[in-house]
């Protein structure tokens, strides 16, 4: 299976090594890497052609499928997978990657992708599948951002490849998140106004604002992407929901948040949902229901977010009992939460007593 890596970038000069370094290092030639410059004015290009990789240039339009479209077509072979500079390639299994793409050749293909985000000086990984990999000629990019890979006719079909990512590009400054932030928000408001009914945008456009940390603008781009028609089937729904109650959580609105139980029946398997209703639970001082929640995720397989199904659940179990008076079980479960730095803290301020 021969296929060619795609990049579009700009001022990428701190990143841009690992991920050209990670190709080199699973194999994939440079001929076959395609990377498409779009006004750099770093040492961005000279760390490509430190690689023997030459970029193409192309003029910004503010619209990332017109360049990911161009990158594609200047493609080597028709197979495509589309990699960002600040992402880099931590496994791949090629025989088996092979393999399914010949037995699924018109499929769009997902890959796992792990980002890297940084909270109040504690990091963490959410892990979520993206599709990038296709045959450029059964389907290419839409919409200007948050593009999405699309087929020229029908239903997509998709197939899971044995291909993982680590995504570096929420590890910025305030400043440089937020400018990223607005320039998406500014080019989804666009998108909208041509398709006002697509909740997928106001899904985007509230996650733009939550990248921000800025939960209260967030809320009504969730809210009514929730009041729109929508297929509970499609990952992002639930993270639409997630990201509602993380915004309710966040503003203080722990009251509606207790709404949220409504769509348990759904997403009750999805141990994100799960544990941001035992914190719905435990901001109302509904105590059982969010050791339930808590005990759940624990017994769950961890999903896109590394933790809720281990040390922040253990973490959140001690704090219950912290303030049901219960010191022994509280010290037991921030115990059993490992090196997180919270559960240590409240391990030190316990035992010091």
């Amino acid at each position: 299976m021969d296929f060619s890596v795609c990049m579009i970038m700009k001022n990428e000069e701190n990143v841009l090594g690992k991920c050209l370094s990670s190709l080199k290092d699973f194999n994939i030639p440079t001929s076959n890497i395609i990377i498409v410059d779009t006004g750099s004015t770093d040492s961005s290009v000279e760390v490509a052609k430190s690689f023997g990789i030459t970029p193409y240039d192309h003029k910004w339009n503010n619209d990332f499928s017109e360049a990911r479209n161009h990158a594609a077509s200047l493609a080597p072979t028709d197979y495509v997978l589309t990699l960002d500079a600040d992402e880099y390639i931590t496994a791949f299994n090629k025989d088996s990657f092979d393999e399914m793409v010949n037995a699924s050749p018109s499929s769009i293909g997902q890959i796992i992708c792990h980002n890297i985000i940084m909270a109040d000086g504690i990091e963490s990984i959410q892990s979520s599948p993206l599709e990038r990999f296709y045959n450029r000629t059964s389907a290419h990019y839409e919409h200007s951002v948050h593009e999405q890979i699309t087929p020229f006719s029908g239903r997509p079909s998709y197939i899971r490849l044995p291909l993982e990512i680590t995504h570096t590009g929420y590890c910025l400054s305030p400043e440089k998140l937020e400018a990223k932030s607005r320039r998406n928000i500014e080019l989804l408001k666009k998108e909208l106004s041509i398709n006002p009914k697509d909740p997928y945008i106001f899904f985007q456009l509230g996650q733009s604002y939550l990248l921000m940390r800025d939960e209260r603008s967030a809320l009504p781009w969730f809210e009514q992407g929730l009041n729109l028609e929508l297929d509970p089937s499609i990952e992002y729904v639930n993270m639409m929901v997630t990201g509602y109650g993380q915004c309710l959580i966040a503003c203080g609105e722990n009251a509606k948040a207790l709404e949220l139980s409504k769509y348990m029946d759904i997403f009750g398997t999805v141990p994100e949902y799960v544990f941001m209703m035992g914190t719905i639970y435990m901001n109302n001082q509904l105590y059982g229901d969010a050791c339930s929640c808590f005990v759940k995720c624990l017994s769950m397989k961890e999903n896109r977010t590394k933790g809720i199904t281990s040390f922040f659940a253990f973490h959140n179990l001690g704090a219950i009992s912290e303030l049901l008076g219960d010191k022994a079980i509280a010290i037991d479960f921030y115990k059993r939460a490992g090196d997180y730095p919270r559960s240590q803290a409240r391990l030190k301020a316990l035992t010091e007593e």
